[in-house]
């Protein structure tokens, strides 16, 4: 048998491969609310009482909900079973805690089983939000991008140029929120949810007419990702994608982090062909799940 329950700070981080700095970034994002206690979850493998699987949610400045920090550890045989479990611990969670809906992501180059992981998602219930792909690229201090500036994310310039183009967007995450927030509201929201005092540079390109294109930059410990690209519909097809994507290679080549990343929808060929173009290469598939939660319950549960 196989029972979950929430752990301390402590007792989860351990289960991870650097449990030191997973508990320093554990306990920063408790600080700024973005893990509640509560959602720290850790199956104990009731024969012998041993941690021996984990599973955190994150929630978002936008208010999306993330189920993260899966680890198990070496050697079981029952992935599918073990994974069945985290997911019931992660819907009893969130519905204890009012969450509306739950996301995880499935990469495949990133995890040890992403079969089981994907066969447990679909026997619990999660349905496919969107197919991505996970694309990177050495970046290249050479390549250079005319017309570009740094520009401050609280600009509202910025937003202006990122409600126009999440209102024309292919991506289903941002017509989600349009749909759920209004283009402007959700432009602040993704704004708010990237932007960092301490983090790298956004990026724009200002043509004939003014802002007409951004970037956003995110850092992470091995790289640096393309968390967001914009070009306003009234200057697409001019080049200003490819601008910003060559703008963004070069700060991240000058920074000296070794490599730049992006995720894009696989039905979103326009932002394909333009990452393409600066030499992203897919690195791996991506499947994102959603769990949309109903009712109330009466907390975690086991299995």
């Amino acid at each position: 048998m196989i029972r979950i329950e929430t752990a301390t700070p402590e007792r989860f981080s351990a289960l991870a491969p650097e449990p030191t700095a997973d508990l320093d970034r554990l306990q920063r994002n408790l600080a700024r609310g973005s893990v509640r206690p509560e959602h720290l979850l850790v199956a104990m493998d009731a024969a012998d009482d041993t941690d021996m699987a984990r599973v955190g949610i994150f929630t978002h400045e936008d208010g999306a909900s993330l189920a993260y920090a899966f680890q198990i550890v070496p050697g079981r045989s029952d992935l599918e079973r073990v994974y069945g479990v985290l997911f019931d611990g992660v819907a009893a969670a969130a519905r204890s805690s009012g969450l509306g809906r739950v996301l995880v992501t499935v990469v495949d180059a990133d995890e040890g089983a992403p079969r089981a992981k994907r066969a447990a998602l679909a026997a619990a219930g999660w349905a496919v939000d969107d197919d991505r792909l996970e694309l990177e690229v050495p970046p290249s201090a050479s390549v250079r991008g005319d017309g570009i500036a740094e520009i401050d994310p609280s600009d509202p310039e910025v937003v202006a140029v990122m409600a126009a183009a999440m209102a024309q967007s292919l991506d289903g995450y941002d017509r989600d929120q349009v749909a759920a927030l209004g283009a402007t509201i959700a432009a602040v929201v993704y704004r708010d949810m990237m932007a960092r005092p301490d983090g790298p540079p956004w990026l724009a390109h200002r043509g004939p007419d003014g802002l007409d294109g951004v970037v956003a930059i995110m850092a992470f410990p091995e790289d640096w990702c393309l968390g967001y690209l914009g070009v306003a519909p009234s200057a697409r097809r001019r080049g200003v994608g490819t601008a910003l994507a060559s703008a963004m290679l070069a700060a991240t080549a000058t920074a000296g982090v070794p490599s730049a990343t992006a995720s894009v929808a696989v039905g979103n060929e326009p932002i394909r062909a333009t990452l393409a173009g600066v030499g992203f290469a897919v690195r791996s598939a991506r499947t994102d799940f959603v769990l949309s939660i109903t009712g109330q319950g009466s907390g975690v549960g086991s299995g």
